[in-house]
Parts: C-alpha cells; structure tokens; sequence
C-alpha cells in the first residue's frame, strides 16, 4: 500500500467516523474508498466492519444509563449475536461474482433507508397500534435484520430503530441505546467471522481504524455546531452516486 493510497484511506475513515457521530452513514464512504484502492469487494467489506467497530462501541458506551432496565435486552442480544454470525458467515461463502451483482443493490437499500428514515420510523410509529406485542414477532424481526447487518450494514440503524417505533417498544432515545448496543454485537459477531476466515486487508483496516477513531472524536466535537439535516443530505447525495456507479460497473 502506498503511502498516497493510505493518506485517502485515512481521509475516507476519518470522514465516516465523523459522519457516524453526527448523522450516520459510515458504510457508504469506506467501503467504496477500499474498493477504488483496489481492495475486492469481499474484503473490502469486511474490512470496513473492522475499522467502523470500535465506534459502535464507543456510542454504546455513552448511553449506558438508558440501557438499564430494558427487559427486552436479553432475547434481542441473543437473536442479534445469531443473526450476526449467519449474516457474517454468508459474506464467507458467496462467491465473488454474486457479492459484486448485490453491491448496487445493497448500497442502494442503504441509501434509499438513510434518505427516508424520518418518515420510515414515523410511518411504523403511526402503525405501531396495530401490530401485536409478540415477544417472537419482535425476535425474529431483529434476527434478520442481524443478518442484514452482519451481511453488509449500511441502514443496519435505521432498520431496527424502524422495527423498535413498529412495535412501540420504549422511548426514542431509550430505542437508540437499544440499537446501539445491538449494533456493537451485530458488527463484533460479523468480524471476528471475517477475522477467521481470513478476509481482513490488516494495512488497510488499522490505518482506517485510526481515521474512523479521530474522525469520530472531531465528529463528536462538531455534533453540536453542524446540522444533522445538511450532512445527511450530503450522505444521501453521495450514496446515490455510488449507487449510479456501482450499477454502472456491474451492469453497464
């Protein structure tokens, strides 16, 4: 790796961790940055996991008083670690070829969850009287979404934030410590997978690792100066691009 590839690198992680402090969307510019690098996609998708990790933990710290108390912790910790590692373990056995055709799609999914979310989790709270308070409705909601998750992640937040507001669950913020949580075994499950079998670009995910911790610090610092609104759209804007350029490459 050179050293102009690893200053971009950098670059490119700094930018996420900060984005995924103040608006989300992390996903969306690491991993695109490993593959313009020349990283395949495979490990480029692993090795994203790897460097955005430390930040899911870092957030979940933060909200440790609103995890206390939430009785459904337990059963969706355990649907999470399972949906984690099949989600992870499939990235294992895909091949290639087929992992290039769901890119477009994926980031695509990722962008279109970012860009309507606001109305998404209004439109499940609004609905939420009429779904059911079933324990194992709302399980194996988090079990795929999980798999989503430890597939590829991009809109992996908003996905549960949505099924949460569905099913009435807790308080908005009470339901984003939940998320956050979840997300830190989610993403831990799906690396130590990717670490197993090999699919870690080590160069590439520790100079990113040090970007998304700097990036996460400043971003951290900026939440309160910056508006959330002009850096999603920023985020959306830039996800639709890649989403062009993705499509492009594998069906152009």
């Amino acid at each position: 790796m050179t050293l102009t590839i690893a200053l971009a690198l950098f670059a490119a992680a700094f930018a996420a961790g900060g984005l995924n402090a103040v608006a989300g969307g992390g996903t969306l510019i690491t991993f695109p940055a490993l593959v313009a690098a020349g990283v395949p996609p495979i490990v480029a998708n692993a090795t994203s996991s790897v460097s955005q990790w430390p930040g899911y933990v870092a957030s979940s710290l933060t909200f440790r008083r609103e995890l206390t108390g939430q009785r459904a912790m337990a059963g969706m910790s355990i649907a999470s670690v399972l949906g984690g590692l099949a989600g992870g373990w499939l990235v294992t056995v895909v091949s290639p070829r087929l992992f290039d055709v769901l890119i477009p799609w994926l980031i695509l999914l990722a962008t279109a969850m970012f860009a309507f979310s606001a109305t998404l989790t209004r439109w499940m709270s609004q609905h939420a009287a009429n779904v059911g308070r079933s324990t194992g409705a709302l399980l194996l909601g988090q079990f795929v979404v999980s798999i989503y998750g430890g597939f590829f992640g991009g809109g992996m937040g908003i996905m549960m934030l949505a099924l949460y507001s569905l099913f009435a669950l807790d308080t908005l913020t009470r339901m984003n410590a939940l998320k956050t949580w979840l997300s830190v075994l989610i993403s831990g499950v799906a690396v130590l997978t990717f670490i197993a079998a090999g699919l870690v670009n080590w160069p590439a995910a520790l100079v990113m690792l040090a970007g998304t911790i700097c990036g996460g610090v400043a971003g951290a610092r900026l939440a309160r100066r910056l508006p959330a609104l002009w850096l999603k759209r920023v985020v959306v804007a830039l996800g639709s691009v890649l989403t062009a350029a993705f499509f492009w490459k594998v069906y152009g």
